[in-house]
């Protein structure tokens, strides 16, 4: 049986954000009505099936606009920056360990 996202891009036709207005998962700020809009987008993502593969692709597109996978733009880089810095620490383990050997 296939799944959604068994194929690539497919995914999407999964996504609970299809029957949503898209402007919710593109607010304008943080504030004002902007937030309730985040807020929004959020809990359409909540239950979404394909929520991680939606994040998977945000991430890997570099999108740096609107809600995906439930993430907003600097929830989304504040993840980039903390992976960043645990693979730059593994590898200076790593370097320790070998000089260590």
């Amino acid at each position: 049986m296939r799944t959604a996202t068994q194929y690539v891009g497919e995914w999407r036709a999964a996504g609970a954000c299809l029957s949503a207005d898209p402007e919710i998962f593109f607010p304008v700020s943080g504030s004002g009505v902007s937030a309730y809009q985040i807020a929004e987008a959020k809990r359409i993502c909540a239950g979404c099936q394909v929520r991680q593969e939606c994040l998977a692709f945000a991430t890997r597109n570099g999108e740096s606009n609107g809600i995906w996978g439930g993430t907003t733009p600097e929830e989304r880089t504040k993840a980039r920056r903390a992976a960043a810095a645990r693979r730059r620490q593994a590898n200076r383990d790593w370097r320790l360990e070998a000089r260590a050997s």
